[in-house]
């Protein structure tokens, strides 16, 4: 769960020794739509209203003010001239992504499908419409797409999703950052040794430096560049591309973080550390770092703080090493993670699509990152006054601040706090492309066997259970499972 509110009052309950616990899906479920009711559009020349279904993780039935929102933006939708309908879809609770696949393999199909993994799947078997030509002749998205979802969009056409990019960065209390003697030399040059002797002294007052949860990911955000591993394939002294997980840069990068863990810097548990024990870690002071996604992430993180441990703990954020290069985890641009798609077995494809259009617009855009005016929000004279309901909203369509002026949101409830916007501008400062690709599905088995083999070794590795001495077996295994066929693939279509 997600919503700032929650999290603030989690993090004070922990903190009081107690526990509770999140659910924001409902635990009943019939399978049934839910039609929001609406007036007949008028101006629209007669021609009949259509009603499109609609499934979306971000929607939940039980949620009035959801609902509510709903039944505006379908009203908007009338006023827009746009003579389309949206009816939820309610599916069963638990795994979303794991419920949404038995309904479109059981035949039920709605025209807008919001998908959060598992969409190729179905892309494979031709139920996904190619955004391409609608995207082209859109009035509002051709022009709001950053160059990394244009690039997502031309290798793989069936999922949209319109928000900045999900990129980690490191975030740190502001007033534990101030009061050590090494920040200064951190943040003037953040080489490796200058971020392993901040880490050196922030292991004096906590348990962990490094807060994770049963990942690398954060760290290697951190890290990644600064050893070389700029993208998922790079080239070797051959000339060849090669994955950048089996090379001989990451490892000399896995022996730097089994130094860190040794020195209790990396959680010693982070293998099985959760979320939520990783946040409240952090919160808590048991940690000193996390990483999380810049701008909406990071405004949580910001408020959960603050709400612990007053106004001097307000997040600041870290660049990302420097080394051989410098930058945060290159953007993957091969395909959207998550995102909308339409069903090619929609009768009503354009307008499904105009749906989507409509959130890029102004209109839409108030719309979908205030939320629902009077309950998250109220405007007076063009400008908006966000309520406290607003710390549990977030759009429900795309995140994108396109056709949207910040500054028309009052400086006294401002939509980010200060850590959320540096997040932004962070991310944007060091953002790079990668070159990952769609996995073909015939290499999927084996590229999730190699996978498999990399992880097992990762772990063993930092924790001391392997040394150098294993590697070359690991990437002769590595290689084996799937590892060499994939890599043949790579220097076939890499350039």
């Amino acid at each position: 769960m997600k919503r700032k509110t929650w999290m603030a009052l989690a993090v004070l309950t922990l903190m009081a020794g107690m526990f509770t616990g999140c659910g924001s899906v409902p635990e009943e479920s019939s399978g049934e739509s839910r039609t929001i009711e609406t007036e007949e559009p008028e101006g629209n020349g007669g021609d009949e209203t259509v009603t499109l279904r609609i499934v979306s993780k971000e929607l939940n039935p039980q949620d009035e003010t959801q609902m509510a929102w709903l039944e505006e933006y379908n009203r908007a939708l009338a006023e827009a001239g746009i003579n389309a309908q949206l009816e939820l879809v309610n599916i069963q609770s638990g795994s979303y992504a794991d419920n949404l696949a038995l309904m479109l393999n059981g035949g039920d199909i709605p025209d807008l499908i919001y998908f959060q993994g598992g969409d190729q799947t179905f892309a494979n078997q031709g139920i996904l419409e190619d955004l391409t030509p609608y995207i082209e002749k859109s009035i509002y998205m051709k022009d709001v797409l950053e160059d990394f979802q244009k690039e997502r969009l031309s290798n793989y056409p069936y999922l949209v999703y319109v928000k900045a990019a999900s990129i980690k960065v490191p975030v740190i209390r502001g007033d534990v950052l101030d009061s050590l003697q090494t920040a200064g030399a951190l943040l003037e040059n953040p080489t490796v040794d200058n971020y392993t002797a901040m880490l050196k002294e922030l292991k004096q007052d906590h348990e962990a430096v490094f807060g994770m949860d049963g990942s690398l990911d954060g760290m290697n955000s951190v890290f990644d560049q600064a050893f070389g591993l700029t993208q998922t394939w790079i080239k070797n002294e051959a000339g060849e591309y090669e994955y950048a997980r089996v090379s001989q840069r990451s490892l000399e990068q896995l022996k730097y973080y089994a130094d860190l863990y040794q020195q209790g810097i990396i959680d010693q548990d982070y293998l099985n550390v959760n979320w939520e024990r990783k946040e409240n870690d952090f919160y808590g002071n048991t940690t000193a770092i996390i990483c999380g996604s810049q701008g909406e992430t990071t405004d949580i993180y910001n408020s959960n703080m603050v709400a612990a441990n007053g106004e001097s703990a307000a997040l600041r954020v870290l660049p990302p090493a420097k080394g051989e290069a410098q930058g945060y985890t290159p953007l993957d641009t091969s395909k959207e993670t998550r995102g909308f798609a339409i069903s090619a077995q929609s009768e009503h494809k354009d307008l499904a699509f105009q749906v989507l259009d409509f959130a890029c617009s102004p209109e839409g855009r108030v719309l979908d990152l205030l939320g629902l005016k009077g309950k998250t929000y109220t405007e007076e004279n063009g400008k908006y006054t966000l309520l406290p309901a607003h710390d549990n909203w977030f759009a429900v369509i795309f995140g994108t601040f396109a056709n949207f002026d910040l500054d028309t949101v009052s400086e006294e409830t401002p939509y980010w706090s200060e850590a959320a916007v540096s997040s932004k501008e962070m991310s944007s400062a060091y953002s790079t492309l990668d070159n990952a690709f769609v996995i073909p599905e015939e290499y999927t088995i084996s590229w999730d066997a190699a996978n498999s083999t990399l992880s097992e070794f990762i772990a063993d590795f930092v924790l001391g259970n392997k040394t150098e001495q294993d590697w070359d077996a690991f990437v002769e295994e590595w290689n084996r499972v799937g590892g060499a066929a994939v890599t043949e693939y790579a220097n076939s279509v890499l350039k």
